[in-house]
């Protein structure tokens, strides 16, 4: 009877270590989403000021809003799919001709490096 309390109580030291260890890796994980939320919004706003300046260049210039609303349109329908967002599609390998998924810097297959299709500096974002 000795040797089964002694268990049981080793065994619950050890689910309640479990338990508080897991509320610790539970709010790291919290913490690391936080971050990354934070530093995606930083960029958002980075990419914000980077708009206006640009928009604000293209007016002195002459450029006007249906100018900017027709490039908008035109680039939204590049990917085949007019739904406000730009995605990218494969890439044909350099060396085997197999496609690599977007985002990809080597063949996946063969390990070749690929080219982005739009070398734009802009082309990443």
């Amino acid at each position: 009877m000795f040797e089964f309390v002694l268990g049981y109580t080793a065994g619950q030291r050890t689910a309640t270590r479990a338990a508080a260890l897991a509320r610790d890796a539970a709010a790291a994980d919290g913490t690391i989403h936080s971050n990354r939320i934070e530093d995606l919004n930083e960029r958002i706003d980075e990419m914000a000021i980077i708009m206006r300046a640009i928009w604000s260049l293209l007016e002195e210039q002459g450029m006007t809003t249906e100018q900017l609303v027709a490039k908008i349109e035109e680039l939204d329908h590049m990917d085949g799919n007019p739904d406000g967002r730009m995605r990218r599609g494969p890439v044909d390998c350099p060396q085997c001709d197999s496609k690599v998924a977007p985002g990809l810097k080597k063949c996946q297959y063969c390990g070749a490096e690929v080219q982005p299709l739009d070398d734009h500096p802009l082309g990443q974002l």
